[in-house]
């Protein structure tokens, strides 16, 4: 899928990126941070960071091979801008560990 308005990719290596997508204003936003690796030709999540659930409640998932998706741990933040500012900070500074993690699950 192409960039559109409301989703951008950063690229992290050549096979890690980060997907950011959030709602147009007017406010509340809602975000959605993916870090993606890829594997066999396909995009793969490996941790999400969003507000799916309420605007001023941000989580952190995690994912494993085996298990997919993970319960979110509830993450504080004063806004939706500070937590897509973090989640970014963190994808791009851990994104490495974050991976060796993935691999070993």
């Amino acid at each position: 899928m192409a960039p559109t308005e409301r989703e951008i990719f950063i690229d992290v290596d050549p096979d890690v990126r980060i997907r950011y997508r959030r709602s147009e204003p007017p406010p509340p936003v809602s975000y959605a941070i993916t870090l993606e690796i890829a594997e066999s030709g396909k995009w793969t999540a490996v941790r999400l960071w969003d507000n799916a659930d309420a605007v001023d409640e941000h989580h952190e998932h995690e994912y494993t091979r085996a298990g997919g998706k993970q319960a979110p741990a509830v993450l504080d933040s004063a806004s939706p801008n500070e937590a897509m500012a973090a989640a970014i900070k963190k994808a791009k500074g851990d994104a490495p560990e974050i991976m060796r993690q993935w691999r070993a699950s």
